[in-house]
């Protein structure tokens, strides 16, 4: 029989304690501290390491950059590229001149001297600054814009400093909104035309002139696109966009390549803030050469007219009028009596598709086309009729330019004008009344609209010259008028025969008013 020892515990006298046991690690908690230690790695782990990859690999770019442009450096090729720019401005700077013009005769002497008191300081004087270029030195001929010296009673150009010298017009084209002048003091250097057709989107190009008053300032910039047109800032418009930077004081300035030559007179920014945000317009010079030499030779600007109302082709007129997939064209809305156009027996529901060779795509493009081939000069006209391609020969006239209504002594001009939503209409405006006129005695004055003849809605110069034709101008012509307040009105302008036939105290025959379906916007 055993006996009970209470010194012995079975482990023996000597033996350590037990260690106590611990529990089996669950499989299921390695794994979710796994997944738990792989999120934190990849939220802040890899990111910490992308980004010092990413560094790296920047820093070692921008090593590499370094290097190669010491390599071109030391081999020149930075400074030349510099160079360029350096040479073009050198080669034409000295060419453009600062140019102000003054309404309320202020009076200017040689070297600025001013006869009198400043015209800053006269009441009433408005002045107008812009930026002008010599092309011809002997001559003393300067391109400028027109805007800048538009109604100007004295226009004074800046040589240098303290050397301001008065100007005369020569000639200006408010449809391009292109101006000559010229002075006759002696001049250093003349800029030399470029080529604007052979500019393409990307190419350099500066922009000199006097922004704000700043003279020969240059900024650099690249062609952003070329024949930006139905903008509504000139009548014929294909202006050259660019960034370099333009700011009021640089219009009638010279945009110029990097040969040195003028391809373009800078004329327009569009802008919110009133200021350049990026967007510079210029007239090439393809156009502005062809548009000086006239005003030089002629004073004036000859340009072709071919006597239709045009209207833009769009998906369903082309499908109506069974035109071939993909054609593109410009649809006659109408064709003056007489005119061009009808002597080449176009009809209205024509589409034409080129003019010269020329494509055409828009009414702008026709009308720029057109204008730019001049008066007196036969040309193939193709166009579709009844889904047929055709040709005719249409020999161009000299365009209508405010025609004036001389029976009646008004004068009359197509502008734009704001519709209810906002986009621009054509309109025919009163551009002159002739004092004590018949067209005076009707109560016609200038800047109204001439919205109908008759009961016929006008929408065009070219449709009211036509229009005009079916009344005797020596007796009367009905028109529906709105004032510049907004008003309607009809009237009758009696001409020298309606006069004499009159009975002596007999009113005016009272025309009923016949407004058109929309009416302008005040």
């Amino acid at each position: 029989m055993a006996s009970y020892n209470e010194t012995d515990d079975g482990y023996g006298y000597d033996a350590p304690p037990p260690r106590p046991t611990t529990p089996p690690v669950r499989r299921g908690f390695v794994m979710i501290l796994a997944l738990l230690s792989l999120a934190v790695l990849a939220v802040y782990g890899v990111p910490f390491v992308a980004e010092r990859a990413g560094r790296a690999w920047e820093a070692g770019r921008a090593q590499s950059a370094s290097a190669a442009l010491a390599k071109l450096d030391e081999q020149g090729a930075v400074s030349q590229a510099s160079r360029l720019f350096r040479l073009a401005t050198t080669a034409v700077s000295p060419a453009v001149v600062n140019v102000r013009s003054f309404r309320g005769n202020p009076g200017v002497g040689r070297h600025g001297l001013q006869l009198g008191v400043p015209p800053s300081q006269r009441e009433g004087v408005r002045s107008e600054l812009g930026s002008g270029v010599v092309i011809d030195a002997a001559a003393g001929y300067i391109v400028t814009n027109n805007h800048v010296i538009q109604d100007a009673e004295q226009i004074v150009v800046r040589l240098g400093p303290r050397d301001d010298v008065p100007a005369r017009l020569v000639g200006a084209d408010p449809k391009t909104d292109l101006a000559v002048l010229q002075v006759k003091t002696p001049l250093k250097t003349a800029a030399q035309w470029g080529d604007s057709n052979k500019l393409d989107i990307g190419d350099w190009v500066l922009a000199i002139g006097s922004p704000l008053g700043f003279d020969h300032s240059v900024t650099a910039g690249i062609v952003s696109a070329t024949e930006r047109n139905d903008l509504r800032i000139a009548e014929y418009e294909s202006f050259i966009q660019t960034d370099a930077a333009i700011n009021p004081g640089n219009s009638g300035g010279p945009l110029v390549d990097l040969s040195g030559r003028i391809v373009g007179i800078n004329t327009a920014i569009i802008t919110q803030s009133g200021g350049y945000e990026g967007i510079g317009l210029a007239i090439p010079s393809s156009l502005a050469k062809r548009i000086v030499d006239a005003l030089i030779k002629d004073g004036k600007v000859t340009r072709g007219f071919l006597g239709v109302a045009m209207q833009p082709l769009d998906g369903e007129t082309a499908r109506a009028l069974k035109l071939p997939g993909g054609a593109g064209g410009v649809v006659v809305g109408g064709v003056l009596p007489d005119g061009p156009a009808a002597r080449a027996d176009l009809h209205p529901g024509d589409v034409i598709v080129s003019l010269d060779g020329r494509p055409v795509h828009d009414p702008t493009g026709l009308r720029y086309v057109t204008a730019d081939l001049g008066a007196g000069v036969d040309v193939p006209v193709v166009y579709y009729r009844d889904g047929a391609e055709r040709t005719a020969t249409v020999k161009l006239t000299e365009s209508p330019t405010n025609p004036e209504i001389a029976p009646l002594g008004f004068r009359v001009k197509e502008a734009s004008a704001p519709e209810g939503d906002g986009k621009p209409r054509t309109i025919v405006e009163v551009d002159r009344v002739v004092a004590a006129g018949p067209a005076f005695n009707a109560g016609l004055r200038p800047g109204m609209w001439i919205v109908a003849v008759g009961k016929t809605p006008v929408e065009s110069l070219m449709q009211f010259l036509a229009l005009i034709r079916n009344f005797d101008l020596e007796r009367q012509l009905p028109l529906v008028v709105f004032s510049q307040d907004g008003r309607g009105t009809g009237l009758v302008i009696l001409g020298p025969k309606a006069m004499q036939d009159q009975p002596p105290g007999q009113a005016a025959p009272d025309v009923p008013p016949a407004l058109p379906p929309v009416a302008p916007t005040p």
